[in-house]
């Protein structure tokens, strides 16, 4: 059962009780409509012929019932040709034609409808509208073309086996073709449009959409009368005036579509004809089949490119609707700008952001927008999207209304014309306020984490400068004993100053790297060598090492890796590992104390970092919960060290996790992509 007929068995209605009561009453309205305008089509087709020949230059009722197909289902269908049954028979009665031959017209007309409509339908699925370019040109196909081409075969038989009129079986084949194409493309585009528009946007039209109507049609009303019924014939006669409708049907196809194009051009057409059947016109002066051929050539190649002008124009301002829909719903920012800033569009978000009206904001520079500190940075971002040609994000500060500052993220990229050039450019943007407050909270946050850190490693750090200080005092102490000599050894005091350059040196070295650890700083990712960052930190740590009788053993792959990111940031996590190793051995054996870092190359595009201990390894209760802040061991402990070191990592696109080691102690391990990984990334 199907989720229509489980809604209609809820409300104690069969589905075709339903049916009945819903779309009968509709199917019968189409039905009687059908029929009238089949015969009112009719009698408007015998008016439209040529005398003495009866030339009709359209044939309304067969586009009338093509288009009664066209808007309703399918298996409705077999009825609206009932109903235009009755309504062909009375039109065809009143030309005396005989009872086989009217049923062998229905027979055609009815052909021509069924064709074109199957066809269409068949191409489109769901119900036909004048809505895009590929539904026009199905329908120009299969509508306009293939329904005539194919029924005309068998009109034109049906004429001649009868013995029904003049001509031979081409030149009838011809101008029963000339003519339902005429027809079909003039009229059933505007009797679709205007069945299937929603009443309620028209009833809301305002007055100016009436009166723009009405002046097409009273201006295509009289200059097409002027054109097609007073214009004369002869030398005197000014070809150039058939272009006069031209405005008002282009201003019809631009102002109301597909259905105001076919609608203007049905009115024109029905004038020409008219003009021309009276022997009035540029199209009367020749005989009645030639003009009306020549008539019918230029009206429906003017029908063909009005229509298709139409819906192109038509298709770009649903895209342009539905991009503005689209853009003006976002919570996103978005603008279009020119190289020089100029604001020339912004979606409401942008303006409810910077508390200003649209009117406002177009026109002006979004650098005013902006701290001065930053335009630099933003014009030669602008600068590098005309260079580059390629989708660009950056992050800069604004300006609030209030005055106070806020961070937002943008994602910028060229309008790049036909021709290569960059006329605008277009930019997503969002406030990310909120996630810089929290990242210099973080920055803060692990600051205030390295200063415990070296608060911790105190002691060893005094007795790390404490080695070479003695060592200078030593040789300043000797150095003066050689110089208080009568005859003093130049070489020996030379040596001693040697020594004590050097043990300055080393002191300078750990008071830098110290100064390098406790400075706060922003982000700065710079390609690093990664063995080289890791020897710094166990320089850094040879006291504690010595204090804590701890061996180090370095394990580096026989290549160097270079990876990309903030230096004392690496260094911290690296550090934080390594006093965690040193902690979790303290109650072992002076002898089984060893760290082991390892490196080595994993997936081929990241390094694997591996610090290894020889300690009492890592609880299972506590290693799901290893990451967490606020988890510790240690008394004198905050318990973040190993939470901001994830994040660290995270933050350079790496990982970090811990184990136990399959013997003893426990192994912390953290991955970072190659420098040549991320570069070629970018």
């Amino acid at each position: 059962m199907t989720a229509s007929s489980e809604s209609l068995g809820q409300i104690g209605l069969s589905a075709p009780e339903t049916w009945r009561k819903k779309f009968a009453p509709r199917l019968v309205i189409t039905g009687i409509l059908t029929c009238i305008g089949y015969y009112l089509g009719a009698k408007l087709g015998f008016a439209l012929t040529f005398k003495p020949h009866p030339v009709s230059v359209m044939w309304p009722p067969n586009s009338i019932l093509l288009a009664a197909l066209l808007l309703s289902p399918t298996r409705c269908w077999w009825f609206l040709l009932l109903c235009a049954l009755p309504a062909h028979l009375a039109s065809q009665m009143q030309g005396g034609v005989p009872p086989k031959m009217m049923l062998c017209w229905f027979l055609s007309n009815s052909c021509e409808a069924l064709i074109g409509a199957s066809l269409t339908r068949v191409m489109v699925s769901g119900s036909f509208r004048f809505a895009n370019l590929r539904n026009v040109s199905v329908f120009l196909i299969c509508g306009v073309f293939l329904g005539p081409l194919l029924s005309s075969f068998l009109d034109a038989g049906f004429v001649r086996l009868n013995h029904w009129g003049q001509g031979t079986y081409w030149e009838i084949w011809r101008i029963r073709f000339f003519s339902n194409v005429l027809t079909a493309v003039a009229l059933v585009p505007a009797l679709v449009t205007c069945f299937m528009s929603d009443y309620e946007s028209i009833r809301k039209a305002g007055r100016g959409r009436y009166f723009e109507a009405a002046v097409v049609a009273l201006g295509l009303v009289v200059v097409g009368f002027e054109v097609f019924v007073k214009f004369g014939i002869g030398p005197q006669s000014e070809p150039g005036l058939l272009y006069a409708p031209l405005p008002f049907l282009l201003w019809a196809a631009v102002r109301f579509g597909p259905g105001g194009a076919s609608m203007a051009m049905f009115v024109t057409a029905l004038i020409a004809i008219w003009g021309a059947s009276h022997g009035q016109g540029p199209f009367s002066a020749r005989l009645a089949e030639a003009n009306a051929l020549s008539l019918q050539f230029f009206l429906i190649v003017s029908a063909i490119l009005l229509l298709l002008l139409a819906t192109v124009i038509k298709d770009r301002e649903r895209a342009e609707e539905r991009y503005r829909e689209v853009v003006e719903s976002q919570t996103d920012l978005v603008c279009r700008y020119r190289a020089d800033t100029t604001l020339t569009f912004v979606n409401e978000a942008y303006c409810r952001y910077f508390w200003k009206s649209r009117e406002e904001l177009i026109g002006s520079k979004f650098l005013e927008l902006i701290p001065s500190t930053a335009w630099k940075r933003v014009l030669a971002d602008i600068a590098s999207l005309n260079k580059e040609n390629r989708v660009q994000t950056n992050e800069h500060e604004v300006i609030l209304p209030d005055g106070s500052i806020a961070w937002q993220q943008w994602v910028n990229h060229p309008i790049v014309e036909p021709d290569g050039t960059v006329t605008e450019y277009q930019a997503i943007g969002r406030d990310i306020s909120d996630r810089k407050r929290a990242e210099e909270a973080s920055r803060n946050l692990a600051h205030a984490t390295r200063m415990s850190t070296m608060g911790a490693l105190a002691g060893s750090l005094a007795h790390e400068l404490n080695q070479p200080l003695t060592a200078i005092l030593s040789n300043a102490q000797a150095g003066s004993r050689f110089l208080a000599k009568p005859t003093p050894d130049v070489a020996e005091v030379r040596e001693v100053l040697q020594d004590i350059a050097q043990a300055a040196k080393r002191a300078g070295e750990v008071i830098r790297q110290l100064r390098t650890l406790v400075k706060k700083e922003d982000l700065r990712f710079d390609e690093l060598e990664l063995h080289h960052l890791v020897q710094e930190v166990v320089r850094l740590l040879h006291s504690d090492t010595v204090i804590r009788k701890v061996r180090i053993v370095l394990d580096f792959d026989k290549d160097p890796h270079s990876v990309r990111g903030d230096a004392v940031q690496l260094q911290q996590v690296i550090l934080n590992l390594m006093l965690n190793a040193f902690d979790a051995m303290k109650d072992i054996l002076e002898s089984e104390r060893a760290v082991c870092i390892r490196t080595r190359l994993a997936n081929g595009s990241e390094v694997q970092v591996e610090v290894s201990d020889r300690g009492t390894g890592i609880h299972p209760e506590r290693l799901a919960r290893l990451f967490e802040p606020f988890q510790t061991t240690k008394q004198e402990g905050l318990g973040l060290g190993l939470a901001i070191s994830r994040t660290i990592v995270e933050a350079h696109g790496g990982r970090l996790w811990g184990i136990n080691n399959p013997d003893r102690g426990a192994t912390f391990c953290f991955t970072m992509p190659l420098f040549s990984a991320t570069v070629n990334s970018v």
